[in-house]
This record gives structure tokens, C-alpha cells and sequence, in this order.
């Protein structure tokens, strides 16, 4: 799934898009905060220690019940009074939505199909661990696109009670947790991150990325041109998405 880097990046891509209504438009831009904050934020899980699915909406692997952008709206149904909500609330709303839908899409069409427990070459083992080295890979390409203004832009975002399944105080964790990484100078720890939960030391990822053999090995069995589709469709049904949450939203902002 993509990683918090990758969203961001896919939250500002979707802003600049071109596909959203003008009002959706309007609103995101001056809620941006919100909105980036909401499109990382089912991963809270990390520093929250609850399970993922309680801030995922679906199993891995995911059923055939509904998306979860739409679990999480009957669940909580609440979250779809958009007259009820303010503006901060609503774009955040709005990015956590898309987050579920990106992340589902690359389980079904990135994952399963050249990585999941059918795909027919290597190991389980290596399988895995290749699909976090490609994961790292992803992220260091937009990390490159980063204009160094998300640590503020997160920084002055304030969580108040918009998420009935989530802690203003975890969140509030979370925020912190990224604003960290990505202040000026500082270093993001994907790599890290992910060779944690592997058990194997940071620089096993490390030389996999540098490793032309390794990167090579992923590519011939993911190609590029899918991960483009991938990352294309995403913001394309992501901007849909948010057009019609976002539609009955009238709001002076």
C-alpha cells in the first residue's frame, strides 16, 4: 500500500488535478492542512497500536462486501452529514476517504496480482520483502517531489473530535509523528520502518535499492507502465470520490 510520503504527494497531485468541481476545489485548497492530515491518517494505527482494520475498513486480504471508503461512511454514518460538518472536519474526512480507496485499489491491483500468495515466482518470503523494497522505491520518488512546506502546512492542523473511532490524542501523535520526518534536515524513515517489521536490519532494504539485479528482478515481474495506470487511475477515482462527498458542501471558507 502506498506509503504516508505517497500520499501526501497523491493529496497534492489530486488539489492540482484538474478534476475537481470547483467547490471541491475551493474548499480543499484552503483546507489543505486537513486534507493532507486525512489522507495519511488511517495509518494511525501505528502509534495508536490498534488493529488496521479498525482504521482500514477491510480485511487483508479485502472481502466482497463493500469499498472501504464506503464501510466506513454506513459504519459511521454520521460522516456523511456533510451540512453538519466544518470545513477542517469535512477535508479531512475527504483525505481519509481517499486513502482507503488508493490503498484497496493497490492491494487488488498491484499487490494480489504480482505479489500475493498466487503470483508464482519466488517465495512468500522474498515476495514480501521485494514489495517493501518497491514500496521504499515509490516513496524516495516522492519524497524528490516534496516542496518542504508540509511539515507547517501539518503542524498548525488541529484534530477536535473528527474521528468517532480515533483519539484527538493519537492523532495529534501521528501529525507530530510525520511533522518529525519531515521538517528541513530531517530524514524519513521508510526504509526503516519497513525493515522493522520484517526483522531484518535497515540496510537489507538499503541494498536492494541499490541493487540494479534486485530493482530489476521487481520490474520484470511489475511493470512500470502498470504502476503508472495504478497511480493514474487512483487520482482520477479519487477525484471522483471526493467530488461527490464534497458536493452538498456549501461552506463560507
Amino acid at each position: 500500500m502506498p506509503t504516508p510520503v505517497n500520499h501526501l504527494i497523491m493529496a497534492q497531485e489530486t488539489i492540482e488535478s484538474g478534476w475537481l468541481t470547483p467547490s471541491a476545489q475551493h474548499l480543499l485548497e484552503a483546507e489543505r492542512g486537513p486534507f493532507l492530515l486525512g489522507h495519511t491518517a488511517p495509518d494511525v494505527q501505528t502509534v495508536s497500536g490498534r488493529p488496521r482494520h479498525e482504521t482500514h475498513f477491510y480485511t487483508i486480504p479485502p472481502g466482497d462486501d463493500a469499498p472501504a471508503h464506503r464501510a466506513l461512511l454506513a459504519a459511521y454514518p454520521e460522516l456523511g452529514r456533510r451540512d453538519r460538518l466544518t470545513p477542517s472536519r469535512a477535508a479531512f474526512l475527504a483525505g481519509y476517504l481517499a486513502h482507503l480507496l488508493v490503498d484497496e485499489k493497490w492491494w487488488r491491483e498491484i499487490f494480489h496480482p504480482f505479489f500475493g500468495p498466487q503470483a508464482g515466482w519466488a517465495t512468500w518470503e522474498e515476495r514480501l520483502f521485494l514489495h517493501n523494497v518497491l514500496r521504499t522505491w515509490l516513496d524516495r520518488q516522492d519524497q524528490a517531489r516534496l516542496d518542504g512546506g508540509e511539515a507547517e502546512t501539518l503542524r498548525g492542523v488541529e484534530p477536535q473530535g473528527w474521528l468517532p473511532f480515533v483519539r484527538d490524542e493519537d492523532l495529534q501523535a501521528w501529525r507530530d509523528l510525520l511533522v518529525e520526518q519531515l521538517r528541513p534536515g530531517r530524514a524519513i524513515r521508510t526504509a526503516e520502518v519497513f525493515a522493522a517489521r520484517m526483522h531484518l536490519p535497515t540496510e537489507a532494504v538499503e541494498r536492494a535499492l541499490e541493487s540494479p539485479e534486485q530493482m530489476a528482478r521487481i520490474f520484470r515481474h511489475v511493470p512500470p507502465a502498470r504502476l503508472g495506470t495504478y497511480r493514474a487511475d487512483a487520482l482520477r477515482h479519487s477525484a471522483e470520490l471526493l467530488n461527490e462527498y464534497l458536493a452538498p458542501i456549501m461552506f463560507d471558507v
